[in-house]
């Protein structure tokens, strides 16, 4: 889906990229958040680790597509988007997707052709249109509750998908699918809201292919933010974005301003003080010699990933900060948001990003990763099941407080312990890993 759909999508997305309006509601603030979290000190892939029972391993998918020959190179994506869809429903398996990389997602496929798999480029133009079978090699995906990971090698997934995803809609209109949240069947998002189990869904539209564990990733040792050059320079700039919650026109009573304000009173808990900000609010104190400031964009500044308006904002937020925290709507279809050009304007700078938004392990850590050019400049912290607005203000000042924290004590608050504390408070409704951080080279005095 390109961004030219995304703004008509905006007032389905409520369930789907956030939580349903009742979680919204029942949310009580918590002026202690980011104290609590201060307390608590505790690409072959994406180098992943979590506290939870889940194992990152790279997976081979494999089956058949139809497709015009307009569509065909790309097929397969979607197909694997399908597949998705299934697995996390199915089987607690979260798969990573390519379908909205445009510009890397084609090269892990490979297409049978005279007896051999091949690449696209491999296979004569005038031979392309009759190529249905293929396979990509090496997706990521997380595992949860995996067993015996010693057995994963080679463990095999049968994911129910279209034959023709392309066209899914025009042949069968909901037939396949079942509302998700407020999101209805449409081709579009039909991905998202597929249910091969329904009765009215034809088997002479479908298709059971294999998707088979190639790699078990290994899970590495304790590691720790790169804490010495978080503060290199003495300082740590942090920028939290909350989006706008509800649909349509932006209010004075969207749940968002709530949010603020709860992670308002944390701060001033925990001795920080309102400054001057030259856009949103500024939160600043000076603590072990580290001057840490907390930059809060509403949704005036930015109200999410269809706002237009504000792109500059938004761009000027991301290069001007370090650790960066999306608290907002994702919108199906605006990964490739996160890859552009203008929000990395220093790559080599380094960050972490905590991506509270829906399918953020599947949709959201390739696209920051391509903008960041490597793993050596980025930790990403997302999610695998939506997170709802009801724990966001808790789940940001844990993580900012516990890295804040771990800073002005020579570096001695790991990965495992943040993440810990994130997926404590997620308790079921979420499930938060970091990828990039298996590789770091951080050690605490």
């Amino acid at each position: 889906m390109r961004r030219s759909l995304l703004t008509s999508l905006l007032p389905v997305l409520l369930a789907a990229c956030g939580t349903a309006e009742t979680q919204v509601e029942t949310a009580t603030v918590d002026d202690n958040a980011f104290l609590d979290g201060e307390a608590n000190a505790g690409k072959s892939d994406t180098a992943w680790q979590s506290s939870l029972d889940a194992q990152e391993v790279e997976v081979d998918i494999e089956g058949d597509v139809q497709a015009s020959s307009s569509d065909l190179e790309r097929a397969p994506l979607s197909v694997a988007q399908f597949a998705l869809t299934y697995l996390r429903k199915n089987s607690n398996v979260y798969l990573q997707s390519l379908a909205e990389d445009y510009a890397h997602g084609t090269e892990q496929i490979e297409w049978l052709y005279q007896g051999n798999f091949s690449k696209w480029s491999q296979v004569p133009s005038q031979n392309r249109s009759k190529l249905t079978h293929f396979r990509m090699r090496a997706v990521s995906a997380v595992i949860l509750h995996p067993g015996d990971s010693s057995k994963l090698n080679g463990k095999r997934y049968s994911p129910i998908v279209p034959k023709r995803p392309g066209t899914l809609w025009g042949d069968i209109a909901a037939d396949c699918g079942e509302q998700e949240g407020s999101i209805e069947p449409s081709q579009d998002v039909y991905w998202y809201v597929w249910t091969p189990e329904k009765p009215s869904c034809r088997a002479d539209l479908k298709q059971t292919i294999q998707v088979t564990v190639s790699k078990v990733l290994p899970k590495g040792p304790v590691t720790y933010p790169e804490y010495d050059r978080l503060i290199s320079d003495k300082k740590i700039d942090v920028l939290v974005l909350f989006g706008q919650v509800d649909h349509g026109t932006l209010r004075s009573s969207d749940y968002a301003f709530t949010a603020i304000q709860s992670l308002e009173s944390s701060l001033k808990k925990a001795k920080f003080k309102k400054i001057f900000a030259p856009l949103g609010l500024r939160y600043q104190r000076t603590k072990a010699s580290i001057v840490e400031t907390i930059d809060i964009y509403s949704p005036n500044e930015f109200s999410g990933l269809g706002d237009w308006t504000h792109f500059s904002n938004f761009d000027e937020g991301i290069n001007s900060h370090e650790l960066i925290v999306y608290n907002g709507h994702s919108m199906l279809g605006a990964s490739d948001f996160w890859a552009r050009k203008s929000i990395y304007q220093d790559p080599n700078k380094y960050q972490i990003f905590l991506y509270n938004g829906c399918l953020g392990y599947e949709y959201y850590v390739n696209p920051i990763l391509e903008g960041k050019k490597g793993w050596q400049n980025v930790d990403i912290v997302s999610n695998v099941i939506e997170t709802p607005f009801s724990i966001m203000v808790r789940e940001t000042a844990t993580t900012v407080a516990m890295i804040l924290s771990g800073a002005e004590r020579g570096g001695k608050t790991s990965w495992q312990a943040i993440l810990a504390s994130e997926n404590q408070i997620a308790a079921g409704d979420s499930f938060y890993g970091a990828s990039g951080v298996r590789t770091n080279f951080f050690m605490p005095h």
